[in-house]
Protein backbone atom coordinates (compact mmCIF):
# COMPACT_ATOMS: atom_id res chain seq x y z
CA UNK A 1 0.00 0.00 0.00
CA UNK A 2 2.87 2.58 0.49
CA UNK A 3 4.46 1.66 -2.64
CA UNK A 4 1.48 2.28 -4.47
CA UNK A 5 1.00 5.35 -2.89
CA UNK A 6 4.59 6.45 -3.60
CA UNK A 7 3.79 5.74 -6.91
CA UNK A 8 0.50 7.45 -7.01
CA UNK A 9 2.28 10.60 -5.48
CA UNK A 10 5.12 10.81 -8.50
CA UNK A 11 2.55 10.16 -10.93
CA UNK A 12 1.05 13.00 -10.09
CA UNK A 13 3.91 14.90 -9.43
CA UNK A 14 5.37 13.67 -13.36
CA UNK A 15 2.05 15.15 -14.40
CA UNK A 16 1.92 18.50 -12.91
CA UNK A 17 5.70 18.79 -14.22
CA UNK A 18 4.72 18.01 -17.62
CA UNK A 19 1.91 20.09 -17.47
CA UNK A 20 4.17 23.29 -16.15
CA UNK A 21 6.16 22.54 -18.88
CA UNK A 22 3.93 22.34 -21.27
CA UNK A 23 2.54 25.53 -20.45
CA UNK A 24 5.72 27.76 -20.10
CA UNK A 25 6.94 26.45 -23.75
CA UNK A 26 3.39 27.87 -25.44
CA UNK A 27 3.79 31.09 -23.53
CA UNK A 28 7.22 30.94 -24.65
CA UNK A 29 6.43 30.15 -28.16
CA UNK A 30 3.65 32.63 -28.49
CA UNK A 31 3.60 33.53 -32.05
CA UNK A 32 4.60 36.90 -33.10
CA UNK A 33 4.73 37.15 -36.78
CA UNK A 34 8.84 37.15 -36.07
CA UNK A 35 10.58 37.96 -39.92
CA UNK A 36 12.99 35.69 -40.69
CA UNK A 37 16.68 35.97 -40.07
CA UNK A 38 20.31 34.18 -39.49
CA UNK A 39 21.06 31.56 -38.42
CA UNK A 40 18.93 28.71 -39.55
CA UNK A 41 18.44 25.84 -36.94
CA UNK A 42 17.48 22.55 -37.68
CA UNK A 43 16.11 20.31 -35.28
CA UNK A 44 15.68 16.90 -35.57
CA UNK A 45 17.51 13.80 -35.47
CA UNK A 46 20.93 14.31 -37.17
CA UNK A 47 22.85 11.74 -35.72
CA UNK A 48 20.65 8.94 -36.65
CA UNK A 49 20.73 6.32 -39.33
CA UNK A 50 16.73 7.01 -40.35
CA UNK A 51 14.67 8.65 -42.86
CA UNK A 52 13.83 11.59 -40.56
CA UNK A 53 17.27 12.02 -39.40
CA UNK A 54 18.87 12.36 -43.53
CA UNK A 55 15.70 15.01 -44.19
CA UNK A 56 17.01 16.77 -41.17
CA UNK A 57 20.69 16.69 -42.66
CA UNK A 58 19.23 17.24 -46.46
CA UNK A 59 17.70 20.20 -45.01
CA UNK A 60 20.97 21.29 -43.07
CA UNK A 61 23.01 20.90 -46.11
CA UNK A 62 20.26 22.75 -48.72
CA UNK A 63 20.48 25.88 -46.32
CA UNK A 64 24.29 25.69 -45.93
CA UNK A 65 24.60 25.32 -50.10
CA UNK A 66 22.20 28.83 -50.32
CA UNK A 67 25.11 30.18 -48.02
CA UNK A 68 23.40 30.77 -44.54
CA UNK A 69 24.67 30.01 -41.51
CA UNK A 70 23.11 26.54 -39.90
CA UNK A 71 23.10 25.43 -37.14
CA UNK A 72 22.07 21.64 -36.09
CA UNK A 73 20.28 20.60 -32.72
CA UNK A 74 20.30 16.81 -32.33
CA UNK A 75 17.28 14.82 -30.81
CA UNK A 76 18.11 11.66 -31.20
CA UNK A 77 19.31 10.39 -27.97
CA UNK A 78 16.21 11.81 -26.20
CA UNK A 79 13.45 9.96 -28.54
CA UNK A 80 16.04 6.18 -27.83
CA UNK A 81 17.62 6.18 -31.54
CA UNK A 82 21.28 5.55 -31.40
CA UNK A 83 23.61 8.33 -32.28
CA UNK A 84 25.79 6.70 -35.57
CA UNK A 85 26.72 10.06 -37.02
CA UNK A 86 29.08 12.92 -36.15
CA UNK A 87 27.64 16.36 -36.09
CA UNK A 88 28.09 18.77 -38.82
CA UNK A 89 27.19 21.80 -37.82
CA UNK A 90 27.05 23.82 -34.69
CA UNK A 91 24.41 23.66 -32.08
CA UNK A 92 22.48 27.13 -31.64
CA UNK A 93 24.11 29.71 -29.30
CA UNK A 94 21.80 30.36 -26.59
CA UNK A 95 21.96 34.44 -27.40
CA UNK A 96 21.20 33.86 -31.11
CA UNK A 97 17.77 34.25 -32.80
CA UNK A 98 17.25 33.28 -36.39
CA UNK A 99 14.77 31.16 -37.86
CA UNK A 100 13.91 27.47 -35.86
CA UNK A 101 13.14 24.52 -38.18
CA UNK A 102 11.93 21.55 -36.18
CA UNK A 103 11.81 18.37 -38.29
CA UNK A 104 10.02 16.39 -35.67
CA UNK A 105 6.30 15.35 -36.40
CA UNK A 106 4.03 17.16 -33.61
CA UNK A 107 4.10 14.09 -30.98
CA UNK A 108 7.87 14.87 -30.69
CA UNK A 109 7.19 18.70 -30.84
CA UNK A 110 5.11 18.68 -28.48
CA UNK A 111 6.81 16.34 -25.99
CA UNK A 112 10.07 18.63 -27.24
CA UNK A 113 9.08 21.98 -26.30
CA UNK A 114 6.92 20.64 -22.98
CA UNK A 115 10.81 19.06 -22.14
CA UNK A 116 12.96 22.60 -22.84
CA UNK A 117 9.76 24.53 -21.80
CA UNK A 118 10.20 26.25 -25.14
CA UNK A 119 13.41 28.19 -24.65
CA UNK A 120 14.90 27.60 -27.82
CA UNK A 121 11.65 28.81 -29.76
CA UNK A 122 11.55 32.21 -27.96
CA UNK A 123 11.77 35.17 -29.96
CA UNK A 124 12.42 33.20 -33.00
CA UNK A 125 10.62 32.52 -36.33
CA UNK A 126 9.87 28.55 -35.95
CA UNK A 127 8.90 26.40 -39.05
CA UNK A 128 7.16 23.32 -38.21
CA UNK A 129 8.63 20.39 -41.23
CA UNK A 130 5.84 17.67 -40.93
CA UNK A 131 5.55 14.53 -42.66
CA UNK A 132 2.29 12.52 -43.14
CA UNK A 133 1.26 9.14 -45.20
CA UNK A 134 -2.32 9.73 -44.72
CA UNK A 135 -5.08 11.60 -46.50
CA UNK A 136 -5.70 13.25 -43.34
CA UNK A 137 -3.43 14.16 -40.48
CA UNK A 138 -4.04 13.17 -36.78
CA UNK A 139 -6.47 15.64 -34.50
CA UNK A 140 -4.30 15.29 -32.08
CA UNK A 141 -2.10 17.15 -33.86
CA UNK A 142 -4.16 20.65 -33.66
CA UNK A 143 -2.02 21.96 -30.24
CA UNK A 144 0.97 21.98 -32.14
CA UNK A 145 0.08 24.42 -34.46
CA UNK A 146 0.51 26.94 -31.57
CA UNK A 147 3.88 26.22 -31.73
CA UNK A 148 4.48 27.56 -35.09
CA UNK A 149 4.50 30.32 -37.61
CA UNK A 150 3.89 28.19 -40.28
CA UNK A 151 4.65 24.51 -41.39
CA UNK A 152 6.54 22.74 -44.68
CA UNK A 153 6.46 19.32 -45.77
CA UNK A 154 8.26 16.83 -48.21
CA UNK A 155 5.22 16.62 -50.41
CA UNK A 156 2.09 18.38 -51.89
CA UNK A 157 0.32 15.13 -50.40
CA UNK A 158 1.61 15.85 -47.12
CA UNK A 159 0.68 19.06 -47.41
CA UNK A 160 -3.05 18.71 -48.12
CA UNK A 161 -3.70 16.49 -45.46
CA UNK A 162 -2.03 18.87 -43.32
CA UNK A 163 -3.59 22.24 -44.47
CA UNK A 164 -7.06 20.24 -43.60
CA UNK A 165 -5.93 20.88 -39.89
CA UNK A 166 -4.46 23.78 -39.85
CA UNK A 167 -5.77 26.71 -38.48
CA UNK A 168 -6.15 29.98 -40.72
CA UNK A 169 -3.18 31.69 -39.71
CA UNK A 170 -0.37 29.00 -40.21
CA UNK A 171 0.21 28.59 -43.91
CA UNK A 172 1.22 25.23 -44.62
CA UNK A 173 4.12 24.65 -48.11
CA UNK A 174 5.29 21.77 -50.50
CA UNK A 175 9.28 21.58 -49.58
CA UNK A 176 10.94 18.69 -50.71
CA UNK A 177 14.31 17.94 -50.03
CA UNK A 178 17.24 18.66 -51.85
CA UNK A 179 18.38 15.35 -53.30
CA UNK A 180 20.58 17.34 -55.92
CA UNK A 181 23.24 17.08 -53.03
CA UNK A 182 23.35 13.92 -52.47
CA UNK A 183 26.03 11.81 -53.83
CA UNK A 184 26.53 9.77 -56.94
CA UNK A 185 29.22 7.02 -56.36
CA UNK A 186 29.96 4.79 -59.01
CA UNK A 187 28.45 1.01 -58.86
CA UNK A 188 30.28 -1.51 -56.58
CA UNK A 189 28.71 -4.97 -56.81
CA UNK A 190 31.48 -6.42 -54.77
CA UNK A 191 31.31 -4.11 -52.24
CA UNK A 192 28.10 -6.02 -51.39
CA UNK A 193 29.06 -9.34 -52.55
CA UNK A 194 26.56 -9.25 -55.51
CA UNK A 195 26.45 -11.08 -58.88
CA UNK A 196 27.42 -9.60 -61.82
CA UNK A 197 25.74 -11.80 -64.39
CA UNK A 198 22.10 -11.36 -62.78
CA UNK A 199 19.56 -8.23 -63.00
CA UNK A 200 19.54 -7.17 -59.21
CA UNK A 201 16.33 -5.34 -57.87
CA UNK A 202 16.06 -3.22 -54.42
CA UNK A 203 13.84 -2.97 -52.04
CA UNK A 204 13.86 -1.31 -48.55
CA UNK A 205 12.01 -0.31 -45.80
CA UNK A 206 12.30 0.62 -42.21
CA UNK A 207 10.38 -1.42 -39.67
CA UNK A 208 9.60 1.41 -37.46
CA UNK A 209 7.96 3.09 -40.18
CA UNK A 210 5.84 0.12 -39.78
CA UNK A 211 5.78 -3.28 -41.83
CA UNK A 212 2.18 -2.54 -42.64
CA UNK A 213 2.35 0.63 -44.63
CA UNK A 214 5.92 -0.58 -46.69
CA UNK A 215 3.64 -3.66 -47.46
CA UNK A 216 7.04 -5.81 -48.02
CA UNK A 217 5.08 -9.43 -48.50
CA UNK A 218 3.47 -7.48 -51.83
CA UNK A 219 7.11 -6.49 -53.09
CA UNK A 220 8.32 -10.12 -52.78
CA UNK A 221 4.82 -11.83 -53.97
CA UNK A 222 5.41 -9.51 -57.26
CA UNK A 223 9.44 -10.14 -57.86
CA UNK A 224 8.58 -13.87 -57.34
CA UNK A 225 5.87 -13.79 -60.24
CA UNK A 226 8.16 -11.64 -62.54
CA UNK A 227 11.11 -13.92 -62.25
CA UNK A 228 8.80 -16.79 -63.14
CA UNK A 229 6.98 -14.63 -66.24
CA UNK A 230 10.41 -13.61 -67.53
CA UNK A 231 12.59 -16.61 -66.85
CA UNK A 232 14.94 -13.34 -66.15
CA UNK A 233 17.78 -14.07 -64.17
CA UNK A 234 17.18 -11.81 -60.86
CA UNK A 235 18.24 -11.04 -57.61
CA UNK A 236 16.24 -9.45 -54.84
CA UNK A 237 18.05 -7.99 -52.01
CA UNK A 238 15.71 -6.67 -49.41
CA UNK A 239 17.21 -4.38 -47.43
CA UNK A 240 15.82 -3.79 -43.90
CA UNK A 241 16.35 -1.35 -41.26
CA UNK A 242 14.77 -1.59 -37.73
CA UNK A 243 14.98 -5.62 -37.60
CA UNK A 244 16.23 -5.46 -33.77
CA UNK A 245 13.49 -3.86 -32.67
CA UNK A 246 10.66 -6.37 -34.81
CA UNK A 247 12.59 -9.79 -34.76
CA UNK A 248 9.24 -11.25 -35.05
CA UNK A 249 8.44 -9.18 -38.12
CA UNK A 250 11.89 -10.12 -39.37
CA UNK A 251 11.27 -13.86 -38.84
CA UNK A 252 8.14 -13.80 -40.93
CA UNK A 253 9.86 -12.17 -43.67
CA UNK A 254 13.03 -14.51 -43.56
CA UNK A 255 10.52 -17.87 -43.56
CA UNK A 256 8.47 -16.53 -46.71
CA UNK A 257 11.71 -16.31 -48.66
CA UNK A 258 13.74 -19.04 -46.90
CA UNK A 259 13.83 -21.22 -50.07
CA UNK A 260 14.11 -18.66 -52.69
CA UNK A 261 17.53 -18.47 -53.68
CA UNK A 262 16.28 -15.07 -55.77
CA UNK A 263 15.86 -13.04 -52.60
CA UNK A 264 18.62 -12.04 -50.06
CA UNK A 265 17.38 -10.45 -46.95
CA UNK A 266 20.28 -7.32 -46.04
CA UNK A 267 19.88 -6.25 -42.33
CA UNK A 268 23.69 -4.37 -41.96
CA UNK A 269 23.56 -1.28 -40.96
CA UNK A 270 24.53 0.98 -43.50
CA UNK A 271 25.39 4.96 -43.44
CA UNK A 272 23.71 7.20 -45.96
CA UNK A 273 27.02 7.02 -48.32
CA UNK A 274 26.86 3.56 -47.96
CA UNK A 275 23.18 2.94 -48.56
CA UNK A 276 23.40 5.61 -51.73
CA UNK A 277 26.33 2.85 -52.64
CA UNK A 278 24.21 0.14 -52.53
CA UNK A 279 21.72 1.61 -54.70
CA UNK A 280 23.84 2.91 -57.27
CA UNK A 281 25.13 -0.70 -57.44
CA UNK A 282 21.63 -2.30 -58.44
CA UNK A 283 19.60 -2.12 -61.52
CA UNK A 284 16.00 -1.86 -60.21
CA UNK A 285 14.47 0.14 -57.23
CA UNK A 286 11.21 -1.54 -56.80
CA UNK A 287 8.66 -0.73 -53.77
CA UNK A 288 4.83 -1.08 -53.44
CA UNK A 289 4.17 0.47 -50.03
CA UNK A 290 0.71 1.84 -49.25
CA UNK A 291 1.51 5.66 -48.36
CA UNK A 292 4.31 7.58 -48.90
CA UNK A 293 4.40 11.23 -46.98
CA UNK A 294 7.86 11.95 -49.19
CA UNK A 295 9.52 8.45 -50.40
CA UNK A 296 13.02 9.35 -49.99
CA UNK A 297 14.43 5.67 -51.48
CA UNK A 298 12.61 6.08 -54.38
CA UNK A 299 13.46 9.70 -55.05
CA UNK A 300 17.08 8.71 -54.40
CA UNK A 301 16.68 6.40 -56.46
CA UNK A 302 16.23 8.70 -59.71
CA UNK A 303 18.75 10.55 -58.16
CA UNK A 304 21.05 7.87 -58.95
CA UNK A 305 19.40 7.28 -62.48
CA UNK A 306 17.82 4.06 -61.33
CA UNK A 307 14.64 2.85 -62.85
CA UNK A 308 12.10 2.64 -60.23
CA UNK A 309 8.49 0.62 -60.00
CA UNK A 310 6.13 1.44 -56.99
CA UNK A 311 2.55 2.41 -56.35
CA UNK A 312 0.98 4.81 -57.89
CA UNK A 313 -0.06 6.75 -55.34
CA UNK A 314 0.26 9.21 -52.34
CA UNK A 315 3.39 11.68 -52.38
CA UNK A 316 5.64 9.65 -55.00
CA UNK A 317 4.08 10.39 -57.58
CA UNK A 318 5.16 13.74 -57.95
CA UNK A 319 8.24 12.79 -58.73
CA UNK A 320 7.98 9.57 -60.42
CA UNK A 321 8.05 10.79 -64.20
CA UNK A 322 6.16 7.92 -66.27
CA UNK A 323 9.13 8.37 -69.07
CA UNK A 324 11.76 6.23 -65.99
CA UNK A 325 9.26 5.07 -63.81
CA UNK A 326 6.44 2.94 -63.92
CA UNK A 327 3.31 3.41 -61.71
CA UNK A 328 1.37 0.34 -60.03
CA UNK A 329 -2.18 0.17 -60.15
CA UNK A 330 -3.59 -0.01 -57.22
CA UNK A 331 -7.23 0.11 -54.95
CA UNK A 332 -7.93 2.42 -52.09
CA UNK A 333 -8.89 0.24 -49.16
CA UNK A 334 -9.49 1.15 -45.75
CA UNK A 335 -6.53 1.60 -42.81
CA UNK A 336 -6.33 -1.92 -41.19
CA UNK A 337 -3.62 -3.78 -38.54
CA UNK A 338 -1.53 -0.26 -37.86
CA UNK A 339 -3.16 1.00 -34.67
CA UNK A 340 0.03 1.98 -33.48
CA UNK A 341 0.67 4.80 -35.72
CA UNK A 342 -2.11 4.86 -38.22
CA UNK A 343 -5.75 4.34 -37.04
CA UNK A 344 -8.19 5.72 -39.53
CA UNK A 345 -8.48 6.66 -43.56
CA UNK A 346 -7.55 4.81 -46.32
CA UNK A 347 -4.16 3.72 -48.53
CA UNK A 348 -2.94 2.04 -51.40
CA UNK A 349 -3.01 -1.90 -52.03
CA UNK A 350 -1.51 -2.59 -54.78
CA UNK A 351 -2.29 -5.00 -57.53
CA UNK A 352 0.61 -7.82 -57.27
CA UNK A 353 -0.16 -8.59 -61.01
CA UNK A 354 0.27 -5.65 -62.00
CA UNK A 355 3.27 -5.29 -60.42
CA UNK A 356 4.61 -8.55 -61.43
CA UNK A 357 3.87 -8.10 -65.08
CA UNK A 358 5.79 -4.08 -64.96
CA UNK A 359 8.46 -5.54 -63.55
CA UNK A 360 8.89 -8.38 -65.22
CA UNK A 361 9.02 -6.46 -68.84
CA UNK A 362 11.73 -4.61 -67.11
CA UNK A 363 13.87 -7.89 -66.01
CA UNK A 364 12.91 -9.14 -69.60
CA UNK A 365 13.77 -6.30 -71.79
CA UNK A 366 17.04 -4.51 -71.40
CA UNK A 367 17.52 -1.90 -74.12
CA UNK A 368 13.92 -0.73 -72.43
CA UNK A 369 15.13 -0.62 -69.01
CA UNK A 370 18.26 1.45 -70.16
CA UNK A 371 15.54 3.70 -71.57
CA UNK A 372 13.93 3.82 -68.45
CA UNK A 373 17.46 4.58 -66.63
CA UNK A 374 18.52 7.27 -69.53
CA UNK A 375 15.34 9.40 -69.08
CA UNK A 376 15.94 9.86 -65.08
CA UNK A 377 18.15 12.47 -65.91
CA UNK A 378 15.63 14.65 -67.58
CA UNK A 379 13.33 14.49 -64.15
CA UNK A 380 12.46 18.02 -63.64
CA UNK A 381 11.53 17.95 -59.73
CA UNK A 382 12.73 20.70 -57.78
CA UNK A 383 14.15 18.26 -55.51
CA UNK A 384 16.79 17.61 -58.42
CA UNK A 385 16.83 20.61 -59.20
CA UNK A 386 19.91 22.75 -57.82
CA UNK A 387 18.49 26.31 -59.01
CA UNK A 388 15.13 25.34 -58.30
CA UNK A 389 15.11 24.35 -55.17
CA UNK A 390 17.10 27.27 -53.61
CA UNK A 391 14.61 29.55 -55.85
CA UNK A 392 11.90 28.03 -53.78
CA UNK A 393 13.25 28.48 -50.29
CA UNK A 394 14.07 32.19 -51.48
CA UNK A 395 10.09 32.10 -51.45
CA UNK A 396 9.54 30.34 -48.50
CA UNK A 397 11.75 31.88 -46.23
CA UNK A 398 12.84 35.78 -47.42
CA UNK A 399 15.94 36.08 -44.92
CA UNK A 400 16.28 39.58 -43.64
CA UNK A 401 20.82 39.69 -43.40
Amino acid sequence: MVAATRQAMDDAARARAERIGLARAFRRARRQGLSPTLPVTIVGFHGAVHGLGEGARMLARGFADAGQSVRALDLSADVGFAVDLPAAYPSPAADERGVVISHINPPELLRWARDTEGRLLEGRRHIGYWAWELEDAPPEWADAFDLVDEVWTPSAFAADAIRKLAPARVKVSPAPYPLYLNPRPAPDRARFDLPTDRIVVLMAFDLRSTAQRKNPHAALRAFQRAVAISGAPALLVCKVVGADLYPDTLAQLAASVADDPTIRLMTDSLSADDMALLTASVDIVLSLHRSEGYGLLLAEAIWLGKPTLATGWSSTVEFMDPASSQRVDFTLIPVEGDGAIYREGRWADADVDDAAGKLARMLSDDAWRAELAVATARNGHVSFDREAWLALMRRLLPITP
